[in-house]
């Protein structure tokens, strides 16, 4: 703890507080995560140090790098880089963004994507609350792995529930085993619950300023996310809309997945691939 000068607190909620922190020694500007060990169980704190064990080994521009973390008698500490603006705050003010800034944001998305696909990681909990954006220049970098899971080379499908409840992928909703498909698909949206959208719906929620199904009935969400037709505005281009229909497809073997998505025309020559990446992508 010595090594760290609180600033500010930036957030709070049932995870612990996220503060601005300056490193000492550099003075650079970093985020210091707080989680309270009081109240939770082992199987909780299991899972948390997990976190911190998946995501110390992932080292991406589009990831949020963690930088440290120790632990205290009553709490766990993780230090991040700093990145001050919130992708689920930027489309609370300003509702939609022009294709041009989405197929950026969407970029380094599908960027972080496959980057932790090809380290076998899902990250089971992509949402606009975890998406950060660099206050230099804009880029965006993925965050909170609490719910992220590291395949062993042997594991081909997932079959346990993850992620924030009720907004899941189809396969999911049934109860079928699941991959890294999971992580492509839109995911639900009920107005009256934290948003949980995975990439489709992180971009399509970009460009029109909501979800692709908004409901308040749980089981008319369910029906949407199962049956439901998905509206397409007029202003969205062509190549946009083919590549969120590619990854808006309820059936998981159909849907727009690595390597094809690298290739498709919306995202092509934009995806940021580490160099040891490279060679499985061919």
């Amino acid at each position: 703890m010595e090594k760290y000068k609180v600033i500010s607190l930036v957030g709070e909620g049932s995870f612990g507080r996220v503060f601005k922190a300056e490193e000492k020694n550099t003075s650079r500007i970093v985020a210091f995560k707080v989680i309270n060990k009081r109240g939770r169980s082992e199987k909780e704190l299991r899972s948390l140090r997990q976190e911190c064990e998946i995501q110390q080994h992932l080292h991406h521009p589009n990831i949020i790098q963690m930088l440290d973390s120790f632990e205290t008698d009553n709490e766990i500490v993780v230090v991040t880089e700093f990145a001050k603006k919130e992708l689920y705050t930027i489309l609370g003010n300003e509702g939609n963004l022009p294709e041009p800034r989405a197929r950026e944001i969407a970029c380094d998305l599908v960027s972080a994507l496959y980057y932790l696909h090809s380290h076998r990681v899902l990250h089971r909990d992509l949402k606009p609350q975890n998406v950060l954006l660099d206050s230099e220049d804009g880029t965006a970098k993925l965050c909170d792995f609490g719910f992220a899971r590291s395949m062993t080379t042997g594991t081909h499908v997932l079959t346990s529930i993850k992620g924030t409840p009720l907004y899941m992928a189809p396969e999911l909703i049934e109860e079928r085993p699941y991959d890294h498909n999971a992580d492509l698909w839109l995911g639900m949206e009920k107005t009256v619950m934290q948003k949980s959208v995975s990439l489709g719906c992180i971009v399509y929620e970009l460009l029109v300023g909501s979800p692709p199904f908004c409901t308040t009935s749980i089981l008319h969400l369910v029906r949407l996310v199962r049956h439901g037709a998905v509206h397409w505005p007029d202003f969205i281009s062509e190549p946009c809309k083919d590549f969120l229909q590619g990854l808006l497809q309820k059936d998981p073997s159909k849907r727009l997945t690595w390597p094809e998505l690298l290739e498709h025309a919306f995202v092509k020559g934009r995806v940021v691939i580490a160099e040891n990446e490279k060679s499985k992508s061919n």
